[in-house]
């Protein structure tokens, strides 16, 4: 069967223009810019070219904790960014179109089997509205598309296929019990000083943290990073012994759902 012409301009794309638009970092449209270019690399053993593609599809998505927090911290400083502008946008550009799209990353990595990208991919697709639609947002921009002046992440929903709806359904069950299980496992314990007041402290954090972070309570490891940090955030703290005890409980909490995601979202 002949190869498509979209194939091949997307194989000549990589070609001629290899440190061009397709690998710029955290371009939301790459995997479908190098769609083409990797069937074509995969069909004739062009080795060189499939491993320059896949390198810069994990560049996008984090493998790592690690990786996750450094990513965490751009996307939060250029959401500040954003939130200064009026329209939301920066060089002409809101917020979604300067981070990877994830549901056209599960689709790539689905389909050219490269399952490293995929944990990150469907956790952060998880944090995504079904509503928040890339094409229907672009679309109409003043209507449906209002919230992307604000910030709003949207994915193509499109594109995925029944097996990839049945593992983010099944991750978005076990994140938001171990979102719930916080409050037991972080902030249920009772003080080892029996020290006054910790029960309280305690609770109290763990009900401001669900009053007024509701996004963050859809982001378990967003929360967990809270509450390894509940000192730049509480000045009435629980006891220096609670405290401490409750970063130690978060980080360890943290890495446990990282190393969880593959088998939350069916990916074993």
């Amino acid at each position: 069967m002949p190869d498509s012409a979209e194939d091949t301009e997307s194989l000549l794309f990589v070609l001629y223009d290899p440190l061009g638009t397709a690998y710029k970092r955290f371009n939301p449209n790459t995997p479908v810019l190098v769609q083409g270019a990797l069937k074509l690399a995969i069909k004739y053993e062009c080795e060189t070219i499939r491993a320059r593609i896949v390198e810069n599809l994990e560049a996008d998505w984090p493998q790592t904790l690690a990786q996750w927090d450094a990513r965490r911290l751009e996307a939060t400083i250029a959401r500040s960014e954003h939130g200064l502008r009026p329209n939301g946008k920066v060089d002409g550009l809101y917020l979604d179109d300067r981070l990877p799209e994830p549901a056209s990353a599960i689709r790539i990595a689905s389909d050219f089997n490269i399952p490293s990208i995929l944990p990150a991919a469907f956790y952060n697709l998880a944090l995504i509205n079904t509503d928040a639609d890339w094409d229907k947002y672009r679309a109409n921009p003043i209507t449906e598309g209002k919230p992307l002046r604000f910030g709003a992440r949207t994915a193509r929903w499109n594109i995925l296929d029944k097996t990839d709806l049945m593992r983010l359904v099944h991750g978005q069950k076990l994140i938001a019990a171990y979102t719930r299980a916080i409050g037991t496992d972080i902030f249920g314990s009772r003080c080892p000083r029996n020290a006054k007041g910790c029960s309280n402290a305690r609770t109290d954090c763990w009900k401001y943290l669900q009053e007024n972070a509701p996004v963050s309570m859809d982001d378990p490891l967003d929360i967990l990073h809270d509450c390894m940090n509940l000192h730049d955030i509480f000045t009435d703290l629980p006891c220096a012994t609670c405290s401490s005890d409750i970063t130690t409980l978060a980080e360890k909490k943290r890495h446990e759902l990282w190393r969880s995601l593959p088998a939350f979202f069916n990916l074993l």
